[in-house]
């Protein structure tokens, strides 16, 4: 039988991590803390606990990533230590919610940003060009591992290139102080204003446990996966505290919680117009990266689930010529048009779904480490996470919070979730036995 291919080294594999967690979000979730916050510091505060939070979730991966180096990332961790149910359902919400809808949603968002510069009517409007876009790049990862990490590291380094440059630019240009904003945001009680940035933080971290997924493809995993996470991360945080130090340097804690597109705002006022066509370009750029990153290494999830065959076991083919999980990355091409036609592209609606869904089985993956420490304490650990066991035990809790924030603030597509979630359990009965 024909195996994955292990082809990737630290440069791809910490692309990878930096890829999978920039997408959208740093262009406009700023704007989101500041509107629940009062002032600027406590904006970067809740930005810095955010990297906290990555960096604890990071390092918990990392041990469970080279201890189990194969592909599918934390279904594999959830299925050693909790069972194959769980983790049956960890692969069935990654292909019925959290993977195709966040697929569906970032390619109606690359639309809408394509929109600003040529009319789409000619090609099926917005939704057209998001399907275009997912069939594009689900050929892509079809043609292999390589073309879909060459396509990754190219978007990746390009968006880090633009958010480097607007920061350099924000603290080297002296633009006097932001102009007052009239009827700016009033940000609520302190308590409830920190959850709901926070909140907004976490979708905005997220996205580091994909490269896990690939697991399976990278050269000495054990020596490379930690590394990789910990580089990633390193450059995400760098990134992140950096823009929202620019953005509040050039727009003030109103003008960013006023503005519906920080990052373009923000440049317009240290460059001109052109900077501000120049971020938005950045982002369609980091919206397109995103798309392909997640159809890589979401695919693997599937792949897992046909080995075991506790789905459809078709998932777990490898294409003879092109060494990718052809089956996998259709099924879950596939779906994600299925979900961005029936929800005629409804971001807000696609990813409501994803936020509780994802962050249910984000922290399940983390706390396998517990259970495996305690169960197989004679398997070998190339890297044992730092602070073990409260750096694993913080990430959990911060899991939690944010699955019981989405319930409250989703509630519609929360239950939606947990009927899909139901279903599952039913699906489970008659495949999961084999």
């Amino acid at each position: 039988m024909t195996t994955l291919r292990r082809e990737l080294g630290l440069f791809s594999a910490a692309l990878l991590v930096v890829g999978g967690i920039i997408g959208s979000g740093i262009f406009f979730t700023p704007a989101e803390t500041a509107r629940n916050l009062p002032i600027g510091a406590w904006v970067l505060g809740v930005w810095t606990l955010g990297g906290v939070v990555a960096l604890a979730g990071a390092l918990t991966y990392a041990e469970l990533g080279a201890m189990l180096p194969e592909a599918g990332g934390a279904y594999v961790y959830v299925r050693e230590a909790f069972g194959k149910l769980p983790a049956f359902l960890l692969g069935w919400m990654t292909l019925l919610m959290i993977a195709s809808g966040a697929i569906a949603a970032v390619a109606m968002g690359f639309a809408g940003y394509l929109e600003r510069f040529v009319p789409l009517d000619a090609v099926g409007g917005r939704i057209g060009v998001a399907a275009a876009t997912i069939v594009l790049l689900t050929v892509t990862n079809y043609l292999g591992v390589k073309p879909g990490t060459v396509t990754a590291n190219v978007f990746t380094l390009s968006k880090i290139f633009a958010l480097g440059a607007l920061i350099v630019v924000g603290a080297v240009v002296a633009v006097g102080a932001p102009a007052p904003v009239a009827a700016a945001p009033v940000a609520p009680p302190l308590a409830n204003g920190f959850a709901a940035a926070f909140v907004a933080v976490l979708f905005t971290i997220g996205g580091w446990q994909q490269t896990n997924m690939v697991a399976g493809e990278i050269r000495d995993p054990a020596r490379t996966l930690p590394r990789a996470l910990f580089i990633g991360i390193a450059i995400v945080i760098a990134i992140y505290l950096g823009a929202n130090v620019v953005y509040l340097k050039a727009l003030g804690r109103d003008g960013v919680a006023a503005s519906q597109a920080v990052a373009a705002d923000a440049a317009g006022r240290f460059i001109g117009a052109r900077g501000a066509t120049a971020i938005t370009l950045a982002a369609m750029l980091s919206i397109f990266g995103f798309v392909n990153v997640a159809l890589l290494t979401n695919a693997r999830v599937l792949y897992a689930l046909g080995k075991d065959g506790a789905f459809v076991a078709s998932a777990a083919k490898v294409h003879p010529r092109f060494g990718s999980p052809h089956v996998a990355l259709l099924m879950l091409g596939g779906w994600s048009l299925v979900l961005l036609f029936a929800t005629r592209g409804a971001i807000g609606t696609l990813l409501s779904g994803v936020v509780f869904a994802d962050w249910i089985f984000f922290g399940l993956g983390a706390a396998s480490v517990f259970v495996l420490r305690r169960t197989h304490p004679e398997w070998s650990r190339p890297y044992r996470v730092l602070g073990y066991p409260w750096m694993p035990a913080f990430f959990v809790a911060c899991a939690v919070v944010g699955i019981v924030s989405a319930y409250v603030s989703a509630l519609r597509m929360s239950l939606v979730g947990t009927a899909m979630l139901a279903v599952g359990l039913v699906v489970y009965r008659f495949t999961g036995r084999r």
